[in-house]
């Protein structure tokens, strides 16, 4: 009866080790998934949509970016094409509340935030910031500050 146990313990300890890791690596697919189409909408100055995907400290910084957004700008793009995204790593923290996932923009525009210049980058890394908001993935892309470091939500 003792042994039985044991291997019933055991089994259900296995069990949930699985169910854990599926969940991991379900929010991690989840994870890169919303990095992608953040990273699409942000690069291609999309950004109502991206703001979908955006922490609620992040809208202003959005909306001012959106601001920058000219006409030379968008037909620059229109020239160049589409930013493509892709995802070099992620890595979601043992509690499921925090994560990053680093991105590859190719054939990107950057909006410099103060003075509004243009500058095309043939390829470019951003690594974004999400957390959890309501049970919601949410990328966090507040003002950067000058010594490099993020405010946090």
């Amino acid at each position: 009866f003792y042994a039985m146990n044991k291997i019933h313990i055991l089994i259900l300890s296995l069990i949930t080790f699985t169910c854990f890791s599926c969940q991991k690596q379900n929010a991690k697919t989840q994870l890169e998934e919303i990095a992608i189409n953040f990273c699409e909408s942000f690069y291609n100055f999309n950004y109502p949509v991206a703001k979908e995907w955006s922490t609620p400290s992040s809208q202003s910084y959005l909306s001012f970016l959106a601001s920058n957004v000219g006409q030379t700008h968008l037909e620059q793009l229109k020239t160049r094409g589409a930013a493509k995204v892709s995802v070099i790593s992620s890595e979601v923290d043992a509690n499921l509340e925090e994560a990053s996932v680093v991105c590859q923009i190719k054939n990107a525009f950057v909006i410099h935030p103060i003075g509004g210049k243009m500058e095309y980058v043939s390829s470019l890394q951003d690594t974004l910031e999400l957390v959890r908001v309501n049970n919601k993935w949410l990328i966090r892309k507040d003002i950067p500050q000058q010594n490099g470091k993020q405010s946090h939500d």
